[in-house]
């Protein structure tokens, strides 16, 4: 096991059961996290860069409200899916959890996106993502893609794709975090709206809070995992 793999897991295990029966198997590796967690992981990453390469004019204003509707509804999706199944109206399943996973994911980078567009740049433009149907067609399109092809892994189980999506799994949980722990730094009034561009020397102190933030959260999860069992 190198030290990446052991990291994964070190991380998977503070966020996720990890149950065997719920995660989803390529070849002979289980991912980090279950379905459900994989796709909540993987939706914010992928939405959230799709996010960045709509809007690279720094759109800072939240879409229109039937699109905080649909938002919702996509985040609330999952919670319902679980909660439905624990109280035993009907059996989910490793399809539903991952589909509902990715569009709890991708409904929570639709909210997060613009305040960090809006926070983070010294001017940015009060115009609403989404402002124009088409935008968000495209959008649920890619989206739908993307789905499409967590849910293919998930029935061949390709042995040849373990590693990559094993790590790129791996490598959401962490941008997950970090991203959403830049964007509370970024609420502290001294690095409030500092920056012109996107890449700025101005970032490396709240993304050095983001990570020390993502440590602890990260930290309280496994301990408090390890007392649970």
């Amino acid at each position: 096991m190198n030290i990446f793999h052991f990291l994964a897991e070190l991380v998977g295990f503070s966020v996720c059961h990890q149950l065997p029966e719920r995660s989803m198997l390529l070849g002979i590796t289980y991912m980090p996290v279950c379905t459900r967690c994989s796709g909540l992981y993987v939706g914010f990453f992928l939405s959230t860069l799709l996010l960045f390469l709509f809007y690279r004019r720094r759109q800072s204003d939240m879409p229109p409200l039937y699109i905080i509707i649909i938002s919702c509804l996509f985040i609330v999706s999952t919670f319902i899916d679980g909660f439905l199944s624990y109280l035993g109206a009907y059996e989910t399943s490793n399809l539903i959890r991952i589909i509902t996973g990715y569009l709890s994911g991708s409904g929570l980078a639709v909210f997060i996106f613009p305040v960090f567009i809006f926070q983070y740049y010294s001017k940015s433009s009060e115009v609403k993502i989404f402002n124009k149907p088409r935008a968000y067609i495209l959008f649920i399109s890619i989206t739908l893609l993307f789905i499409a092809g967590q849910v293919l892994l998930l029935i061949f189980r390709p042995g040849y794709f373990a590693s990559f999506f094993y790590y790129f799994n791996f490598f959401c949980i962490i941008f997950t975090f970090l991203f959403s722990n830049l964007v509370l730094s970024l609420l502290i009034p001294p690095f409030m709206q500092k920056n012109e561009k996107f890449f700025s020397s101005r970032l490396l102190l709240p993304l050095f809070i983001a990570v020390v933030l993502s440590f602890i959260e990260l930290f309280i999860s496994y301990r408090l995992h390890l007392w649970l069992q």
